[in-house]
């Protein structure tokens, strides 16, 4: 039997509905919009879930179509240990009513000492979720549902602040990309997955949370190459690993095939150098002169891919724009085709916060297999 869940999405939600529909391509979507995802699936293991999804804020299983008190009660009453049960309401595309302290009044008629854990927010945080061990209730405009899992953030803290080297200019990659980029490559945990411009490390850090065994890391900076084995050494030992096998090389991009062998390679997953940093005051020439660099940097680095990656594997790789007053963008699509590969994203997963002047777009390829 397939049972009904919802997915509450993070800020960027077309690259959470992608790396969603890659992680489980048997989910049968109901009804989605920028806050959420509902989907029928067998078997979904929650936790599992929320550890695999980087762009998924909490799960939950949905209990209803529609807002039903006593359902919502037999549930709170289930989850009652000795001491005072905590519970709450999350409310996600529409404005929070007094179902909490109409059911904390029923519950008290009923004998159950509880306690309704609110914030300031329409929607309890997975901070609160979490330390506060509160049974969450979601209310969309047409479903409501019990969280079951929520994102791991002690974790994410731990290996983003607490590793031993980060670099806030080669290291500004966020964790929950980097494995949203993992996940959007498609390859198998026991397959070779690479990062030719590794930086501290973030990206190839998360392939290992997430379970892969084969990876090779390279760049061209001795520092990000120092940083990454440190990095590397630090998280198998935390995780206990003793099972992986990974490579990091002191290596310029339009070298990799003179390290690398040809057809080695399952997939390449990678946020190569975006340009000097922007401070929105820059004139149009040298925005202008950074994207022809860039442009040069992208087409070379594909031409290595194309040696080096196996036929049919794919490439996940951030190509920069530029937003300040007009848009800026790269024109290399014609000739990463031209080299044998085809783009497979819909052109529209951007990573950006507001405000941001240099927007992330996500691109997913395929290198053409041959005949």
């Amino acid at each position: 039997m397939e049972n009904k869940f919802i997915f509450i999405l993070g800020n960027n939600p077309k690259i959470s509905v992608a790396e969603i529909e890659t992680i489980y391509p048997k989910l049968s979507i109901i009804s989605n919009s920028d806050v959420y995802l509902i989907g029928e699936i067998k078997d979904l293991d929650c936790k599992e879930a929320m550890h695999m999804l980087g762009g998924t804020i909490k799960v939950a299983e949905l209990i209803s179509d529609e807002i039903d008190k006593d359902k919502i009660i037999d549930i709170i009453k289930k989850n009652k240990g000795e001491s005072k049960v905590k519970f709450g309401f999350s409310f996600y595309g529409l404005k929070p009513t007094e179902i909490g302290m109409e059911i904390k009044r029923e519950l008290k008629e009923a004998g159950v000492s509880s306690r309704l854990v609110v914030s300031r927010e329409k929607a309890l945080s997975a901070v609160i979720v979490k330390k506060e061990k509160v049974t969450d209730f979601i209310i969309l405009p047409n479903a409501i549902g019990k969280t079951c899992a929520v994102q791991e953030f002690e974790e994410y803290g731990k290996r983003d602040y607490g590793r031993p080297k980060s670099d806030a200019l080669s290291g500004m990659l966020p964790p929950k990309l980097a494995k949203i980029m993992v996940n959007l490559s498609s390859c198998d945990k026991q397959e070779t997955i690479l990062d030719p411009f590794c930086g501290s490390g973030t990206l190839p850090m998360e392939a290992i949370a997430l379970g892969y065994k084969n990876i090779i890391s390279s760049d061209i900076s001795d520092k990000a190459v120092s940083d990454t084995k440190l990095n590397m050494d630090w998280l198998t030992s935390e995780l206990k690993l003793t099972d992986v096998n990974y490579q990091i090389h002191n290596l310029d991009v339009r070298k990799l095939s003179k390290k690398i062998k040809p057809s080695s390679i399952d997939a390449v997953a990678t946020e190569p150098y975006l340009g000097p940093p922007i401070k929105g005051n820059e004139s149009e020439k040298q925005i202008l002169k950074t994207v022809k660099e860039l442009e040069k940097l992208y087409i070379s680095a594909f031409e290595e891919f194309k040696l080096v990656l196996k036929p049919g594997g794919k490439i996940v790789i951030v190509i920069p724009s530029w937003h300040i007053k007009k848009v800026f963008k790269l024109d290399i699509e014609r000739e990463i085709k031209k080299l044998g590969f085809n783009r497979k994203d819909s052109d529209d997963l951007v990573y950006k916060r507001e405000g941001q002047k240099v927007w992330r777009n996500i691109t997913i390829w395929e290198k053409v297999s041959k005949k």
